[in-house]
C-alpha cells in the first residue's frame, strides 16, 4: 500500500451508511429512516425508528430532529446498528477478543492453562488491534476480517518491524487459535488465517559448547557465582529458561538429590522431577546457604535466592553480556548449555532412555537426535578394530 493511500481517511474510500432522515407516513406514522452497510456485503439495509406522537406538531418535529442528529453522530463516529442485532455473527473484533481473553483467564484460574499462555494471547491480540487502529482499517465486525488483512499484518511484523520468522509464526499460530474459537462461537463462517502458510523454520543457532568455551563458562564460578549455578542447572538438569524463573527453593530436595518441576510451570504441563548429579550438589548447596523455602531459586538480586523472580529476558541478557565479554560466537546461545549437557550425558554412556527422562522429552527420538550434533569424528568408532 502506498504512503498516500495509507494517509487517506477511510470514509473517502468506504461509505458504510446513509444518513438518517425523517419520513412522514399516513395516519401520523413518523419514522426516522437510515441505511447501514451489511457486514461483508456491498449492500445496505434500511432501519426505521418510530418518532413518538407529541403535541403540538412542532414539538414532535423538534424531537425528530434530535433523533436524527443523535443517529447521524453515532453513524459518523463508526457505530453500526448491527452491533445491536441479535444475530450472533455481528460482533465487533473488540467484543470477541475481550470474551476470548476472559474465557482464557478462567482457564488459567482453574489451572487448565498457564499464565504465560494468557500473556501470549493478550499481547498478540492487543498488537493486532493496535495495527487495525493505526492503519485506519475500516473493520467493525470480526466477520469482516479477511485473509488479506491478516497477511498484511503478519508481513508488517516481519518486514516493517523486523521481527523474526519465529515471531511471524507465533502470531499466525495464536491468531489461528483465536479465529478457530470465533468459528466455534459462530462469530465467523470460516477462519481467514487457515490458508496462510508459516515461514520456513530456520535451524536454531545453538551448538554444543566447545572445550575452550566450557573453560570460559567455568570462570563464572569465581566472577558471578549465582549465575554460574543457574547455568550449571541448565547443563546438568536440562531445566528450561522460563522454568528456571519460576523455581522456588522449596522445589529443591538436596538430600534426595532431585528437583521438582511443577506442571503449572513446565512446558509439557506435567509435574516431574529431575536428578541433581552428585558433582553439582556442593555448588547448589552453597547457592542455597541463606535461602528461605518461600524464596525463588533465582531472584532479581544478582541471581541469588530471594522474593523477586527474574525474567527469562534477564537470563538471556546476562548470557549475551558474558558471551560478548569473552568474545565467542553468537551460535553459542544460552540453551547451548542444555544441548551440551544432553550430548555429554549421552556420550558418557548413560542409556538414551535415562537421558530422555532427565530431559523430559516426550519421544526418545528427540533425545537420540542430540547424538547427531557432534560435528566431528567419533574417536571410539574411528579407532575400532573391526574390518570387512
Amino acid at each position: 500500500m502506498s504512503t498516500t493511500e495509507k494517509n487517506v481517511p477511510h470514509r473517502t474510500i468506504f461509505i458504510d451508511y446513509k444518513p438518517a432522515v425523517l419520513q412522514k407516513g399516513v395516519k401520523e406514522n413518523w419514522f426516522i429512516v437510515f441505511y447501514a452497510k451489511i457486514p461483508t456485503q456491498n449492500e445496505f439495509k434500511r432501519f426505521r425508528k418510530r418518532v413518538p406522537p407529541l403535541s403540538p406538531t412542532r414539538e414532535r418535529e423538534k424531537y425528530a430532529k434530535k433523533m436524527i442528529a443523535s443517529i447521524n453522530q453515532k453513524l459518523d463516529s463508526g457505530w453500526s446498528p448491527f452491533y445491536e442485532d441479535n444475530n450472533v455473527k455481528y460482533k465487533s473484533l473488540q467484543f470477541c477478543t475481550e470474551l476470548f481473553l476472559k474465557m482464557q483467564e478462567r482457564e488459567v484460574q482453574d489451572g487448565i492453562k498457564r499464565p504465560d499462555t494468557l500473556r501470549a494471547y493478550t499481547s498478540c491480540l492487543e498488537l493486532f488491534q493496535k495495527y487495525i487502529t493505526d492503519k485506519k482499517i475500516p473493520l467493525k465486525f470480526v466477520i469482516e476480517l479477511d485473509t488479506n488483512t491478516l497477511q498484511n499484518y503478519l508481513d508488517y511484523l516481519y518486514y516493517e518491524k523486523k521481527n523474526s520468522a519465529n515471531t511471524y509464526n507465533n502470531h499466525l499460530r495464536l491468531l489461528n487459535i483465536f479465529l478457530n474459537w470465533c468459528k466455534t462461537k459462530n462469530f465467523i463462517n470460516v477462519n481467514p488465517a487457515e490458508s496462510i502458510k508459516p515461514k520456513t523454520k530456520v535451524q536454531k543457532k545453538r551448538e554444543v559448547l566447545a572445550v575452550d568455551i566450557k573453560a570460559k563458562v567455568r570462570t563464572l564460578r569465581e566472577t558471578n557465582f549465582h549465575f554460574y549455578v543457574l547455568c550449571m542447572l541448565t547443563y546438568y538438569c536440562f531445566i528450561r529458561r522460563t522454568e528456571l524463573t519460576k523455581l522456588k527453593v522449596s522445589d529443591v530436595y538436596l538430600h534426595g538429590g532431585y528437583i521438582v518441576i511443577d506442571g503449572t510451570n513446565s512446558k509439557n504441563r506435567k509435574t516431574e522431577s529431575v536428578t541433581i548429579p552428585d558433582v553439582f550438589l556442593p555448588d547448589l548447596a552453597q547457592h542455597l546457604t541463606t535461602a528461605n523455602n518461600s524464596d525463588y531459586l533465582f531472584s532479581a538480586d544478582k541471581f541469588k535466592t530471594g522474593p523477586t523472580p527474574i525474567t527469562p529476558k534477564k537470563i538471556s541478557d546476562e548470557w549475551a553480556k558474558f558471551r560478548k565479554q569473552h568474545k565467542f560466537d553468537s551460535k553459542y546461545q544460552f540453551y547451548s548449555l542444555k544441548d551440551t549437557g544432553i550430548t555429554d550425558l549421552l556420550n558418557s554412556g548413560i542409556p538414551a532412555i535415562k537421558v530422555r527422562d532427565q530431559a523430559r522429552h516426550y519421544d526418545l527420538k528427540i533425545t537420540e537426535s542430540y547424538t547427531a550434533r557432534n560435528k566431528f569424528a567419533d574417536e571410539m568408532v574411528k579407532s575400532a578394530t573391526f574390518a570387512f
